[in-house]
C-alpha cells in the first residue's frame, strides 16, 4: 500500500509541476513569451490602420464609387508621394501654427489652474469664464482675430490655442486638486512651503491628467490651425484642403491634405506617448496588464 501511495503522489506531482514532464516542454520560456508580446504590441497599430485602409479600398472598388464621391486610399497615397515637396512645405506651416497654439494653451492652462487650485474664490470666479469660452464656437472668433492681428500667423495660432485651452485647464485643475490628503497633511506637518507642496505633490499628481489632456489637445490644436487657415492663409494644409474642395479637379489634393494632417497627428501622439511612458514610469497607468 505504501508503494502504491508513493507512486500516486509522484504522478500527481508530475502533473501539477509544469517544469517536469511533457506539459512543461510545451510552454515557451518567459523571455520568448515577452518577445512575442512585445512584437504583437508593436505590430498591432499597423494592423489596425491597414485593416481600415484595406476595407476602405475594397468598399470603393466593390461599390464602384466615383473619385469625386470617395477616392481610393491607394490613389491618395500615390498622389501624396508624387508631390512630397508640396505637402512638406504646407505641413510644416500648419505644424508650426498648431505647435505654437498647443504650447500657449498648455502654459496658460497650468498658470490658471494653479491659481484656481489654491483659491476657492479664484475657482468660483474663473469657472464661468471657462464655461463661456467652452460654449463659444471658436471658429466665429477667427474674423475677430483677423481684425486685431491682420493677415499674420497670430489668428491661426490663437485659434489653435483656444481649441486646446479648455481641456488643458480642466484636467490641470482636477489633477492639482487630486492629491492624497494624508500626504498633504504630512508635508504641512514638516513645515513644507506652498511652493514645495506644489512641486513635490501637486505637479506629480497632475501629470497623468495633463498627458491625457495633451492627447486630445494635439488633434484640437491641428483643427484650430486648419480652421484659421480656411479664413486667412495662402499656405498650410488648411488652405490646400480649401482649394481642393473648391475645385473638383483637385479632389485628390483635398484628401491628401486630410491624410497628411492625420499622419502628423498620429506621429505627434506617438511621440507624446513615448514621453509619457518615460515621465510616468512610477504611475500605475504605465504598468502592463
Amino acid at each position: 500500500m505504501t508503494q502504491i501511495h508513493d507512486a500516486a503522489a509522484s504522478a500527481a506531482d508530475a502533473i501539477l509541476d509544469p517544469r517536469d514532464g511533457d506539459a512543461g516542454d510545451d510552454l515557451p520560456p518567459p523571455e520568448d513569451r515577452h518577445r512575442v508580446r512585445t512584437a504583437l504590441l508593436t505590430v498591432a497599430p499597423v494592423l489596425g490602420l491597414a485593416s481600415v485602409f484595406l476595407g476602405w479600398e475594397a468598399y470603393v472598388r466593390i461599390m464602384d464609387l466615383r473619385p469625386l464621391t470617395l477616392p481610393r486610399p491607394s490613389n491618395i497615397f500615390i498622389h501624396v508621394f508624387d508631390n512630397p515637396g508640396f505637402y512638406w512645405e504646407n505641413g510644416i506651416v500648419t505644424l508650426k501654427e498648431a505647435a505654437a497654439g498647443f504650447v500657449i494653451a498648455f502654459v496658460a492652462a497650468v498658470v490658471v489652474a494653479s491659481v484656481m487650485a489654491h483659491s476657492r474664490l479664484m475657482e468660483r470666479a474663473g469657472l464661468p469664464v471657462i464655461v463661456l469660452i467652452q460654449s463659444t464656437p471658436i471658429a466665429v472668433l477667427v474674423p475677430v482675430f483677423l481684425l486685431w492681428f491682420g493677415f499674420s500667423p497670430w489668428p491661426k495660432v490663437l485659434t489653435a490655442a483656444l481649441f486646446a485651452w479648455v481641456p488643458f485647464v480642466a484636467n490641470a485643475l482636477t489633477g492639482l486638486r487630486a492629491v492624497d490628503p494624508d500626504t498633504h497633511e504630512l508635508l504641512r506637518s514638516t513645515s513644507a512651503s506652498s511652493w514645495e507642496i506644489f512641486w513635490r505633490l501637486r505637479v506629480p499628481h497632475a501629470l497623468p491628467y495633463l498627458f491625457s489632456a495633451a492627447r486630445i489637445c494635439i488633434g484640437l490644436a491641428l483643427v484650430g490651425a486648419v480652421i484659421g487657415e480656411f479664413f486667412n492663409s495662402s499656405e498650410g494644409l488648411g488652405n490646400a484642403a480649401r482649394v481642393g474642395q473648391s475645385q473638383p479637379a483637385l479632389n485628390e489634393q483635398l484628401w491628401g491634405s486630410v491624410f497628411v494632417l492625420a499622419f502628423i497627428g498620429v506621429v505627434a501622439v506617438l511621440i507624446l506617448a513615448a514621453i509619457e511612458r518615460r515621465a510616468l514610469r512610477w504611475h500605475p497607468s504605465q504598468s502592463l496588464v
